[in-house]
């Protein structure tokens, strides 16, 4: 009882600050006593906790941790460190354990003290961010610091020790070894008219107690210079010691920064500050809230307040209670996270910003059981941010006034800031740059040494510096590019003239290097005389290649080395740059005294003394004949390309950029019908010769690959032939580029592809007539599931009803109905070629006269029909009555397409596809085939009309007049008897339906007729009838039964075959093709037969699928009852199985 009596201040104290403890044996790990709180904390009654160990709350991955933390304690209470324990409910508690040995010889038990670590961890995510945003202050007073240069410095108060800045030291003038080391060091750099004031301010701030010292004063530095500063200083308690810490600013010449300064360490110092953060949990089942004390303070309500979570969301303020509802309860019903900063009214009516965050928690099964997070007072840190903007103003203000230009760009590279400066030497104002991108203001800096510098400080987060020339604006700059978290911060100023004058030394001596480029020195004025500036130094090379002595030259003008050859506008090009004291580059024809021609290629630089003044020109040329003469030989060798071209099929273009000349090879003529001598000799010739539709496309393309970079272009588009028809092109072409990238040439060849185009199109439809047809079988199957149950139960209500006529009637409406459905999903299964087809060898020519009788009295007698029946017509294997379907399908269209009358022509003949025909028609073999071909006079098809005939439900009759089955029906027929259809239309010129059909050279086949004798009612036998459609079965079942037969029935093939194991007598298998569960019709019968060889199978569905027919043809001995069927066909299929199978 000892250890229990010396426990007890620990535990009061435990419980009094309503903190979890338990004590537990060390060995055992089982739990000797708890406190309310632990209890409470984990759902467990005190009784039923002092019954468990701790092996059962802690994770078993942990429990060793757990001993070996127990090993190391003493008697003062150790940290060791975060564990997680068991709920009551399933759920893991984070906690934080505090534990000590046990105090004495004999006392039982190890005591801890539990703290819940939900709130820690929370409030260390809060911290994190916290410090985040911190660090990003930070950043920015660098940034500021070293924009502005501020120093900074501390001083012990109580010793008067003093720390500095290497920023400090610059302003003073020092090195950080003669840097003032205490108080008194540092009143001795103060000027002496300013000391007393200064330290009068310091001792009124320590007695006031106001929360920073500013001051302003001169400093003597040691170079003599009398500088003046301004400070902000504050107290600071480290430790023991009291520190007066601050930072000054050399504001000679820029007094306005004094204040960004002073605002920039506000922001510093209320940043430093934030606190106030709480957490909050919400059970949700009890719905329970509980707040921390920060959290309850934060609200201004007393301490151990526990409002509901209905009067937690009111004390929003009322713009945000909505939203703060909505989030709670994603949250808690969804696990949707937030964070979002929000104001509240407190208790006291004071409106407070706050940050809160919401998560949720759930158990081990992944449910959300509670909704937990932190909440922050925020008010300081909005006000920071509304004292930051004002300090960026300032700062803007300050880099507006400087005299280098300076912008500063985000990382998508668009204009965050402009200064003045930089508005004056761009030429922009700031309204056109901000927000914009600065590789659409400035598109010829792109990839240039620019974009690489700038690319590469962002890359590396470290400054460059570098030089470039800038064309657009004739300037060279130099420029500084400094990584910032905004994105690049840029300054930039004009070193035109201090460019030209380091270039004007290179030449000088590149020129005295050289000993066999030309040296000619020319005074620099007067510029504008008719004769030029007169030459005043000319070195060796210039005598020995020109002929003229140093005489002759000298005090004459360049103009005597000029002659008739001498390009007039390249020397009005040099005198323009010269005139703005340029340097320039030019090649020119000059002449020697003797009238020989020569190239030179010159470099002009003017020449400026000490003053600035330009006094001459100095001339560096080089004699580039021969390379003149290469470049003819490489023209020739043009003009022998051109020669060859026409040995190609191709079309061969060649495109002068420079000069827009285009020129094309004499298969253009060939080809398109231009004749090349007489089409337009520029870029227009090919321009004016594009399709509508595809000339702004392919322009821009071919104008993008010459201002850019790439060397290799391609295209397809539609090009004019002289007779005004267009074809199809491919063009690729080639680019030739200068020296400096720049596009002078393209090379091409165009190829007419307008017959593979068109035979991919047809390829297309083909493949997207495969897909819809697709679809529409699976429709037709189970339309036809439902009429079989709407005809069958509607025939035997028309047998029951005899004597009420009326209703009678409505039933044999009803089949009517639903055998006009049924017509309807043949023609889809027509279109999808998944009808099974029973072909046999026909005398095509006899087939079609029978039908004249048929077709004269479906068509009125102001059409003339005539059949013509060519000699010597081949057999053909074909479904007669699917033959007769489709030919009056197209007599009826014939019929709406003439209502005033006019002719039908069918018309057999023999005819053979050969390779070139059947390659535009994918899927089609060449040989021999019967052609059926049906032509009207009706009033034909528009081509937009004619590409969409064979897609089913498109039609041009009006509304009731036509399903837009009829030519997909025969589309699909002969595609499925390995034929082929083709329609010619034109508007008012009637139409014609070719039909093919492979040739067939077998005999003719009987059609099978039923035995006289069959029966069609039922003499007992037993039949096992599978279907998965529950209507079509019950229907199915009934309708056997009432002809006579014992019926079981089966959903699945799987369900079938245990049937089949207790059916010893049965006789007959009557089974649908597709079926669910893995196990088709056709695997079932399969499964069946291997147990009873001598068993009957009937198939019947909407369609086969290829399980019972292959390319539509019914495989040998297969018996198949189509969906839907009439009673008295049911009768007779299966009365015929039973007798014949």
């Amino acid at each position: 009882m000892v250890s229990a009596k010396s426990d007890a201040p620990i535990r009061e104290a435990a419980s009094a600050l309503e903190l979890p403890f338990f004590r537990f044996d060390a060995d055992a790990l089982r739990i000797r006593d708890v406190n309310h709180a632990m209890s409470s904390a984990l759902g467990y009654s005190t009784d039923a906790l002092q019954a468990m160990t701790l092996e059962e709350l802690l994770r078993p991955e942990e429990a060793s941790a757990f001993r070996s933390a127990i090993d190391g304690l003493g008697d003062r209470f150790t940290d060791v460190g975060l564990w997680q324990l068991r709920r009551h409910s399933g759920e893991w508690w984070q906690v934080e354990i505090r534990m000590r040995s046990p105090g004495g010889e004999g006392e039982p038990g190890v005591v801890a003290i539990v703290q819940d670590a939900s709130r820690l961890l929370a409030l260390q995510r809060a911290h994190d961010k916290l410090a985040r945003r911190l660090h990003e202050r930070e950043t920015t007073l660098r940034l500021a610091r070293h924009q502005l240069g501020v120093g900074i410095g501390k001083m012990e108060i109580d010793s008067g020790r003093m720390v500095w800045s290497d920023s400090a030291d610059d302003i003073h003038g020092v090195t950080s070894e003669d840097s003032a080391n205490d108080l008194d060091d540092y009143l001795g750099t103060i000027h002496p008219d300013d000391r007393a004031a200064m330290l009068a301010a310091c001792e009124a701030f320590h007695a006031s107690g106001a929360p920073h010292l500013e001051m302003s004063y001169r400093i003597m530095r040691p170079d003599g210079d009398t500088i003046h500063v301004r400070g902000v200083a504050v107290e600071e308690q480290r430790g023991d010691h009291a520190w007066l810490s601050g930072v000054f600013q050399d504001i000679t010449d820029e007094v306005r920064a004094r204040e960004e300064i002073s605002e920039a360490l506000q922001i510093r110092r209320i940043a430093a500050r934030l606190a106030r953060m709480g957490s909050w949990r919400v059970d949700l089942d009890p719905l329970r809230m509980v707040w921390s004390r920060e959290t309850t303070a934060i609200h201004e309500l007393p301490e151990g307040s526990t409002p509901s979570v209905e009067e937690g969301i009111n004390y929003y303020a009322p713009e945000y209670r909505k939203k703060i509802s909505s989030l709670f309860h994603a949250c808690a019903k969804a696990g949707i996270a937030y964070d979002e900063v929000l104001q509240i009214v407190t208790a006291k009516g004071n409106r407070v910003w706050v940050r809160t965050i919401g998560e949720a928690v759930r158990d081990e099964a992944g449910a959300i059981v509670a909704v937990q997070g932190a909440f922050q007072d925020i008010s300081e840190l909005v006000a920071a941010r509304t004292d930051a903007e004002d300090l960026s103003r300032r700062l803007h203000q300050t880099l507006d006034s400087i005299s280098d230009g300076f912008i500063l760009l985000d990382h998508d590279w668009r204009f965050l800031f402009v200064n003045a400066q930089a508005e004056r030497i761009v030429g922009r104002s700031r309204v056109e740059l901000l927000g914009r991108n600065n590789w659409e203001v400035f598109p010829e800096a792109i990839g240039t040494i620019v974009q690489r510098e700038y690319e590469r400080a962002l890359e590396s987060g470290e400054p460059v510096r570098f030089r470039v020339f800038f064309p657009p604006l004739a300037t060279m700059f130099e420029i500084d590019a400094e990584p910032t978290p905004e994105g690049l911060a840029v300054y930039f100023r004009d070193v035109t003239q201090e460019q030209a004058r380091e270039e004007r030394l290179r030449l000088l001596e590149a020129a005295v290097s050289r000993q066999g480029d030309i040296l000619l020195i020319t005074e620099a004025t007067p510029i504008d005389d008719p004769d030029g500036p007169k030459i005043v130094y000319v070195n060796e090379a210039f005598v020995k290649r020109t002929g003229y002595s140093r005489e002759e030259a000298i005090g004459a003008t360049p103009r005597i080395l000029q002659g008739p050859k001498t390009d007039r506008a390249e020397l009005d090009r040099i005198r323009r740059a010269l005139e703005k004291w340029r340097p320039v580059r030019a090649e020119l024809i000059n002449y020697t005294r003797s009238g020989e021609e020569f190239w030179l290629e010159l470099d002009i630089v003017p020449l400026a003394d000490e003053t600035g003044w330009y006094t001459h020109f100095v001339s560096v040329e080089r004699d580039i004949t021969e390379r003149k003469r290469a470049e003819e030989e490489s023209r020739l060798n043009q003009e022998r390309f051109r020669l060859v071209t026409q040995a190609t099929n191709d079309v061969i273009w060649d495109f002068d950029v420079v000069a827009d000349r285009q020129w094309w090879n004499e298969n253009l003529q060939k080809l398109f019908g231009h004749d090349p001598a007489q089409i337009e000799p520029g870029l227009d010739s090919w321009k004016n010769r594009l399709h509508p539709d595809d000339r702004d496309a392919a322009v821009a393309s071919v104008d993008t690959l010459i201002a850019g970079s790439d060397d290799f272009w391609s295209g397809e588009y539609r090009f004019r032939h002289a007779e005004g028809h267009y074809l199809t092109v491919f063009d690729r072409s080639f680019v030739i580029r200068d020296a400096e990238g720049t596009a002078i040439r393209m090379l091409g060849s165009m190829i007419d592809v307008t017959s593979q185009r068109e035979m991919e199109n047809r390829l297309r439809q083909s493949q997207k007539l495969e897909a819809v047809g697709q679809l529409t079988g699976g429709v037709a199957h189970d339309f036809n599931n439902l009429l079989t149950v709407i005809l069958g139960n509607a025939e035997l209500l028309a047998s029951e009803l005899g004597d009420q006529a009326q209703l009678r009637a409505l039933a044999e409406m009803t089949a009517t109905a639903a055998e006009r459905g049924a017509e309807l999903t043949n023609r889809l299964l027509a279109f999808s070629r998944k009808q099974a087809l029973d072909p046999r060898v026909l005398d095509v020519s006899g087939q079609v006269q029978s039908m004249e009788d048929l077709l004269r009295r479906a068509l009125p007698e102001s059409i003339d029909i005539r059949i013509v029946r060519a000699a010597g017509l081949w057999q053909a294997e074909i479904d007669a009555s699917q033959l007769e379907a489709a030919l009056l399908n197209l007599a009826l269209n014939a019929r709406d397409a003439m209502p005033d009358g006019g002719h039908l022509t069918i018309e057999m003949a023999n005819a053979a596809l050969d390779d070139d025909y059947v390659t535009t028609e994918p899927g089609l073999a060449p040989g021999q085939y019967v052609k059926i071909s049906v032509t009207d006079t009706g009033e034909g098809m528009a081509p937009e009309v004619l590409d969409h005939v064979f897609e089913p439900f498109f039609t041009t009759k009006e509304v009731g007049k036509g399903s837009g089955l009829g030519l997909s029906m025969v589309h699909g027929f002969v595609k499925q008897s390995r034929g082929h259809v083709r329609v010619y239309s034109e508007p008012g010129e009637g139409t014609c339906v070719k039909l093919y059909f492979p040739r067939s050279d077998g005999m003719d086949a009987q059609p099978e007729s039923d035995s006289a004798g069959s029966q069609i009612v039922g003499g007992g036998e037993s039949i096992l009838v599978v279907e998965d459609d529950p209507m079509v079965r019950e229907h199915l079942v009934a309708s056997l039964i009432g002809l006579g037969y014992k019926v079981e029935a089966a959903e699945t093939g799987p369900q079938a075959l245990e049937l089949l194991q207790d059916l010893p007598g049965l006789d007959l298998l009557f089974t649908d093709i597709v079926l669910p569960g893995g196990m088709s019709g056709r695997n079932l019968a399969d499964e069946a037969r291997a147990l009873r060889p001598t068993l009957k199978v009937l198939f019947t569905s909407g369609y086969s699928e290829n399980a019972i027919a292959h390319h539509g043809r019914l495989d040998p001995g297969v018996e198949l009852l189509s969906k839907p069927y009439r009673r008295e066909q049911l009768a007779t299929k299966v009365r015929k199985v039973l007798d014949n199978g």
